[in-house]
């Protein structure tokens, strides 16, 4: 019923906007009471807190399989581009919603006292320590993290809303805008 509730918000926000997002519109949208909508969500911001924690977990899932302490920071680093965006670009509704609906949940850690169970900015900040300690990336500001993921966030935006990821040289785009973010930090 959760996934059932967050593709049919996701399209509402993609085609109406985040604004016009309404327990109501979902509801309608699935076929099902509003009281059945709020058993799972009090309001639409935890509707859109889920979807940016399904596709953050995937992200961070992705990118883990590929983790191998055997591999150049550099190179690792450019696979997790990719995986980034191709992720993003696998949930093409999910993906515009959560950026269509303004709010800062993907990669944003929650206001709890505990770290998040997974986090993705540390996750980046360790491969690009590892670069460091390597010799292969030069110095880097402290939110460099942060900048990558804006970077990333960005690119995957223009690819959803323009449907790069339907053309056929998709795949080159994302390895030419991958490389290009690692020529910025290496050596």
């Amino acid at each position: 019923m959760r996934l059932l509730i967050l593709e049919a918000a996701s399209k509402i926000i993609v085609n109406e906007g985040y604004e016009n997002l309404s327990m109501r519109k979902v509801a309608d949208a699935i076929d099902y009471s509003a009281t059945t909508i709020y058993r799972y969500y009090k309001h639409k911001a935890e509707i859109v807190e889920d979807i940016s924690q399904k596709i953050y977990k995937e992200i961070v899932a992705n990118i883990t399989k590929t983790m191998n302490e055997n591999i150049q920071a550099d190179k690792q680093l450019e696979i997790c581009f990719r995986e980034f965006i191709n992720t993003m670009a696998a949930n093409p509704e999910m993906g515009k919603a959560v950026i269509l609906s303004g709010t800062n949940v993907i990669f944003a850690e929650k206001n709890t006292p505990e770290p998040p169970e997974e986090n993705g900015i540390l996750l980046l900040s360790s491969l690009l320590k590892k670069g460091q300690e390597e010799n292969t990336l030069r110095p880097l500001d402290e939110n460099i993290a942060w900048m990558l993921v804006t970077a990333l966030i960005g690119f995957s935006m223009n690819a959803l809303q323009n449907q790069l990821y339907l053309h056929n040289e998709w795949q080159n785009m994302v390895d030419l805008y991958s490389e290009m973010l690692i020529k910025g930090i290496k050596k």
